[in-house]
């Protein structure tokens, strides 16, 4: 049997004492209902961590996703209010998220600019972008299909929630049984030795850039139905949530390295403790805090083991 490390020992620790104090402390918390509105909550969450994920397994990172959902967001409200069919209205966000996730993997893979530096540039550029489609305003929407997603069901669980379900395995199963996930992680793995092996790295790199570009995608047609709209700035607000799901799930593994069903469990991590907290009658800006320390915890503890903090080339 495998032992627990530090490192994996201090987020598993964390969940299962806070799984116990909110089961003891709240009578609500497991109660089917609120399980329920914890998967809900998972939808802004698992979806682009999973995307986050695909890129940094490949040694690189993005910042820039918020300001791409959030562009997303307003521009599919914006197709479907104008009347636009809304095929064309997802085909055209698709195309523009998968621009915009190319303009991240030139910057960075083609000109050299450093993955922190670049895609915070371009979450800027996105954020602006997203207001001047939005005017700033919180744009909503009544079309049929947002209804349905935002309201119908399947077992008791909205079909935005499936949604997130369908691409989430979706991701499993090519990061975990395909040649192109065995690839990305061999890129992260050991550039080099995988340059030698005849992959070509950056043809890779930029596909993990495109993943995250359809996962956004994803997550913007979660967040526009779940939310009959889209308040302004709303996928920056969870910024913090993909982040550390991310870094959770890269302290979980026996390995130290990011991988996406750790990703997902570090989603369901986030969704459980922000919604434990919130049944207890915690602020939402204690809530933040807190996770904003588990990102610092998480990564020193994934430094105890390697004797260095995490570094993202």
């Amino acid at each position: 049997m495998a032992k627990i490390n530090t490192r994996q020992a201090i987020p598993l620790g964390i969940f299962i004492f806070s799984f116990i104090l909110f089961s003891v402390k709240t009578a609500s918390f497991l109660t089917f209902h609120n399980m329920i509105s914890i998967l809900s909550l998972l939808t802004s969450t698992a979806v682009p961590a999973v995307g986050l994920a695909a890129v940094m397994l490949t040694g690189l990172f993005d910042l820039s996703f918020v300001g791409v959902i959030g562009v997303l967001s307003t521009l599919l409200l914006v197709c479907l209010n104008a009347g636009v069919p809304a095929v064309f209205c997802l085909l055209i966000t698709l195309l523009a998220a998968l621009v915009m996730e190319a303009i991240n993997s030139v910057l960075i893979i083609r000109l050299k600019i450093h993955p922190w530096l670049s895609t915070i540039a371009t979450m800027l550029m996105y954020l602006g972008m997203e207001k001047y489609i939005s005017r700033g305003s919180y744009l909503t929407s009544k079309h049929p299909i947002l209804v349905s997603m935002r309201f119908n069901s399947l077992f008791g669980i909205s079909l935005s929630v499936w949604m997130m379900v369908f691409f989430c395995i979706l991701a499993v199963v090519i990061m975990n049984t395909t040649v192109l996930g065995k690839r990305l992680y061999a890129v992260g793995g050991n550039e080099a030795a995988a340059r030698k092996a005849g992959i070509n790295t950056d043809a890779y790199k930029t596909v993990s850039f495109m993943i995250m570009g359809i996962l956004c995608w994803a997550a913007s047609i979660i967040y526009v139905a779940q939310l009959s709209g889209y308040p302004p700035e709303a996928a920056y607000i969870n910024q913090n949530e993909v982040i550390l799901a991310v870094f959770v799930g890269m302290a979980i593994s026996r390995m130290g390295i990011v991988n996406i069903h750790g990703a997902l469990f570090g989603a369901a991590f986030v969704g459980i403790l922000s919604n434990g907290l919130g049944l207890m009658g915690v602020s939402s800006y204690w809530i933040k805090l807190v996770e904003g320390a588990l990102v610092v915890i998480v990564v020193l503890g994934n430094s105890i083991n390697r004797g260095t903090l995490v570094q993202l080339e």
